[in-house]
């Protein structure tokens, strides 16, 4: 019993990302919401499954912002979603990913988990602020469960006092799955996804998304994630979006955070990933016509306390290159400029850059002074 409280714990650590994500692109690009959740919880049961830990699927975040504020139709954003998940089964196939993956070093990928993990806890700020009664509450339960009661999984009280909240604002209208509506991208929105999102999407998910994740997974779950590699890791985004998009679905991604997220909230192998997607699965057949009152009533302060653990949590991966003066300076510099712009890509450009000037600079060096 104890075990199963853990995987439940673990299962939902990535709901204050993958919950306010999908309820804006639900009701401001007009995602279908039994498709939209349908097509996660496949890929979280299948990834677990295939990856043998919990992996998170969250919705491409940078190109659910900019869709976001532009306001573009759900088709541009299916048919970015196909274009994304050739591209990233291509990279795996022909093993690009993992030429391009050893250009990234350990300074670089600890920046973009700092730089992630700022950009989770400013967020999470903006979402604590919407009800701070609420949040200290939760806040403090969460810190005794993780610094007192230790025998309690952390988020299971957190999810009794969600629960507990949400259940006077929930309203069930109907029930039953919306119907589905597979079709193939038209070709213009083949290019106005491809223009708009896909190309400020692609690098950030492969420094977060592919980089950053497989050293994540190294850390946190050694080698029980010896399948999280720079061929694997695209290749199932690639699966998944290329299906997702025809099917109606969002583009998903495997983020390091959320990563993170699943495994200090409990989640120690694949069995949380098949509660979490289980869930979704449901949510989608079961309630697909009410499910976005259901999760609209989840305190978003609540939401905030979770992403605000994950995002210290995350940064915390910074300590291991604390003695290396060098590396840090690259590692807060990626960190600093990815935060401050809002965008990743940014930093770890700029500190790839500062990284190989470095290091030319030193066989320089070496070189005169050999000769």
């Amino acid at each position: 019993m104890k075990k199963i409280l853990w995987d439940i714990s673990g299962a939902f650590g990535d709901i204050g990302v993958l919950f306010p994500i999908a309820i804006a692109l639900i009701v401001k690009n007009g995602f279908n919401p039994t498709a939209l959740f349908l097509m996660a919880g496949i890929f979280y049961i299948a990834s677990a499954y295939y990856f043998r830990i919990t992996m998170p699927v969250q919705p491409l975040k940078a190109m659910s912002a900019i869709a976001i504020a532009a306001g573009l139709n759900f088709a541009v954003i299916n048919a970015a979603g196909v274009i994304m998940g050739i591209i990233l089964l291509a990279i795996s196939l022909t093993g690009i990913s993992v030429k391009l993956g050893k250009i990234f070093p350990v300074s670089v990928i600890r920046g973009i988990q700092l730089g992630l993990g700022l950009m989770l806890i400013k967020t999470s700020l903006n979402m604590m602020h919407m009800n701070v009664s609420i949040a200290v509450v939760a806040g403090l339960i969460l810190l005794a469960s993780i610094m007192v009661i230790r025998k309690i999984p952390p988020l299971i009280p957190i999810l009794i006092l969600a629960l507990a909240i949400s259940l006077k604002d929930m309203k069930l209208t109907s029930l039953g799955p919306l119907a589905l509506r597979p079709e193939l991208p038209a070709l213009n929105d083949l290019w106005t996804g491809l223009t708009l999102l896909v190309l400020p999407q692609i690098a950030l998910t492969f420094g977060n998304a592919i980089v950053a994740t497989e050293s994540t997974g190294q850390i946190l779950y050694g080698k029980k994630a010896r399948r999280l590699n720079l061929v694997n890791i695209p290749a199932s985004m690639g699966i998944a979006n290329v299906i997702s998009g025809l099917m109606g679905g969002a583009p998903m991604c495997h983020g390091s955070g959320g990563l993170t997220a699943h495994r200090k909230f409990g989640a120690s192998s694949s069995k949380s990933g098949y509660i979490i997607g289980l869930t979704l699965m449901a949510l989608a057949m079961i309630f697909g016509r009410s499910v976005l009152s259901l999760i609209t009533a989840f305190p978003k302060a609540i939401l905030g306390v979770l992403l605000c653990y994950v995002g210290i949590q995350h940064s915390l991966f910074i300590k291991d290159i604390l003695k290396d003066g060098a590396a840090i300076f690259i590692a807060l510099t990626t960190a600093t400029l990815g935060f401050v712009t809002g965008n990743l890509t940014i930093g770890f450009i700029t500190g790839i850059g500062i990284y190989y000037t470095i290091v030319g600079f030193s066989k320089t060096l070496r070189y005169f002074e050999r000769n």
